[in-house]
């Protein structure tokens, strides 16, 4: 990436400001055409507790609204030379001949143009006493030609293409609030709560294509993450039990097994609504501690481990019918007539695999978890000349500490054995999310 950049700033008596950028950046990855991008920001601030001094109340230290727009542009992850097609000798020969043919499984794009990020803001710092705190913002944020990696038919002799998808908006709220309880010579806590609420919206996919949502990526057997217009983003599709206009089950009527959802169902969106976290700090003498409680919440998985577990009888759901060998699905058979069919237990359970279904491992991806706890003492009182050093402190540190509550099963709700914004939500089993405890030793010469 090659850049220019522009700065300017102005302040009037201390208690307004403005500040101003130009930008324009040039990505190589991209075919020269459509590789340059100019974008600007402009931010002010009102330091009201200041400019209307004599008018404010004893109580308010300070206080002070901004408002922002700005606009980024990237090249996100398009890997060099992906514009450009190649040709790969085969090893296979027609005749005496060697085969030429084309490297690659995705279709190169020399039309792709920079994603653009426009962004306004909103906010409102407020501080208390000279010590309660709090810190809003409202955003509204709109992406436009996002570049996805679309699937396509395998006809094509390609499998992907890159493309720009239109238009895609975010609005949410973000606040802090902080304060510190004990405030001592000898003793300090400070405490903090921060966090977001923030939902999206797929406005547009892109006219030149004629569709109102592309599948970005695939999960081997249990469910596809789309991008709808009209929806939130990131949306988790899958196959699920067919229901009559009741909303009935409906089971095979020869062996009484689970049938097939003719379409994929929506299953909601991969991207949480809430992201936040509580932090304590506190010091007393010379020992200090914190510990971080995190939350993200609002959003779903379908569940890759969950579904081997369910057709492989692991999971507690599969005990129905284990005692006596057969399973009488609760529904009707597609006559509309109750369901009688004693079905096999295995052949019940895993009747999930053969249709690829997803209904019943979608679970609340959300999470609340005690993400690190840190202790630490500082010996330098101690020293007493002991060591030619300044200063001696000793800490430790815990990472990922333990789950305070989820709602899936059998594993971590950070756990995904396959790491790829095209396949959020979609977990497969991988390695457990690993807890770790740290030491270190803090010496000033």
């Amino acid at each position: 990436v090659n850049s220019l950049y522009g700065f300017a700033e102005l302040s009037y008596k201390y208690w307004l400001y403005i500040t101003g950028t130009l930008r324009n950046d040039w990505f190589s990855t991209l075919s020269p055409d459509e590789r340059s991008i100019l974008y600007p920001s402009i931010a002010t601030s009102f330091v009201f507790s200041d400019a209307l001094a004599s008018m404010m109340p004893g109580w308010l230290t300070n206080g002070k609204l901004r408002a922002s727009y700005a606009e980024v542009g990237s090249d996100t992850d398009v890997a060099p030379y992906s514009n450009n097609l190649f040709y790969t000798i085969n090893p296979l020969f027609f005749g005496s001949s060697p085969l030429g043919g084309i490297s690659g499984s995705s279709l190169p794009n020399a039309a792709l143009r920079p994603m653009r990020v426009s962004e306004w803001e909103l906010g409102l710092e407020l501080e208390f006493f000279n010590n309660l705190s709090l810190d809003v913002a409202y955003y509204d944020k709109t992406s436009s030609d996002q570049i996805l990696n679309q699937q396509i038919s395998s006809a094509s002799g390609y499998t992907s293409r890159s493309i720009n998808v239109g238009e895609a908006k975010n609005r949410g709220v973000e606040m802090l609030l902080s304060f510190s309880p004990i405030r001592t010579n000898k003793a300090h806590w400070t405490t903090s709560f921060n966090a977001s609420y923030n939902t999206t919206k797929v406005i547009d996919l892109g006219t030149d294509f004629g569709i109102n949502e592309i599948t970005v990526g695939t999960a081997e057997y249990h469910g596809e993450l789309r991008q709808v217009v009209g929806m939130p983003m990131n949306q988790l599709y899958g196959w699920g039990y067919l229901r009559d206009a009741q909303g009935r089950q409906v089971f095979n009527p020869n062996t009484g097994v689970p049938m097939r959802s003719e379409e994929q169902i929506a299953f909601g969106t991969a991207l949480p609504k809430w992201v936040g976290g509580i932090t304590n700090s506190f010091s007393y003498g010379n020992f200090s501690g914190s510990f971080l409680i995190d939350f993200k919440l609002g959003h779903k998985m379908i569940s890759g481990t969950h579904i081997n577990a369910y057709r492989h009888g692991l999971d507690k759901a599969t005990l129905v019918g284990r005692d006596v060998g057969y399973v009488i699905g609760d529904g009707v058979n597609p006559d509309g007539s109750i369901n009688t069919v004693r079905a096999d237990v295995q052949a019940f359970y895993e009747a999930i695999r053969s249709f690829r279904g997803s209904e019943q491992s979608v679970f609340n991806a959300g999470s609340w978890q005690l993400r690190q706890i840190t202790l630490g003492y500082d010996l330098t009182n101690h020293l007493q000349n002991a060591l030619p050093v300044s200063r001696l402190r000793v800490s430790a540190v815990a990472r990922n500490v333990a789950v305070l509550k989820k709602w899936v099963p059998h594993i971590h709700p950070d756990q995904n054995g396959i790491i790829s914004d095209q396949l959020m939500g979609l977990e497969a089993t991988g390695l457990p999310v690993t807890r770790s405890i740290g030491f270190t030793i803090d010496v000033g010469l």
